[in-house]
């Protein structure tokens, strides 16, 4: 029987941030924020791609709640910035950053920290996109529920 070796010996859970002349490592999040983050990027993605989103319990973001999920997504890191008076621009940059490598993984991660938080760089990716599909249930059939949908006329005068 094949044995692994031991997951310690190769796997690296923590994501290593540059910031300001100095490196913060931030620990790997715990099972709760993880979940959380990839349900938040599930719902984001299904609205990219303007599908429903159960929202139903996740609420919007609030600039508390906002500031929450990066001090969840950082960890210890998260103080040690304030501690040493990282602006909050970069703050919240490194935030989004570790938000994405929960959510989705390094490479998404890395693509937002090196864009230099550029809103394509968020742009729903096939890695986040097969997120959601691999965790989202699919939608119940609806062929013979429902005659398929006309083309809406325009409202305006026709010349």
């Amino acid at each position: 029987m094949a044995k692994l070796k031991a997951l310690d010996e190769f796997f690296d859970d923590t994501l290593t941030l540059p910031i300001s002349g100095k490196e913060y490592t931030i620990p790997a999040p715990d099972a709760e924020t993880g979940l959380l983050c990839q349900r938040l990027m599930q719902a984001g993605v299904a609205a990219a791609n303007g599908q429903a989103a159960d929202l139903s319990d996740l609420a919007e973001l609030d600039d508390d709640q906002e500031t929450d999920l990066y001090r969840r997504c950082l960890g210890t890191v998260y103080d040690e910035l304030l501690a040493d008076k990282v602006t909050w621009p970069r703050i919240k940059h490194a935030g989004i950053t570790a938000f994405l490598w929960i959510a989705v993984d390094l490479d998404a991660a890395m693509k937002f920290w090196d864009a230099g938080g550029l809103p394509e760089a968020l742009a729903p990716n096939r890695a986040a996109s097969e997120v959601a599909a691999n965790t989202t249930r699919p939608r119940g059939s609806t062929s013979g529920t429902k005659p398929p949908r006309q083309a809406q006329r325009s409202r305006g005068k026709s010349s």
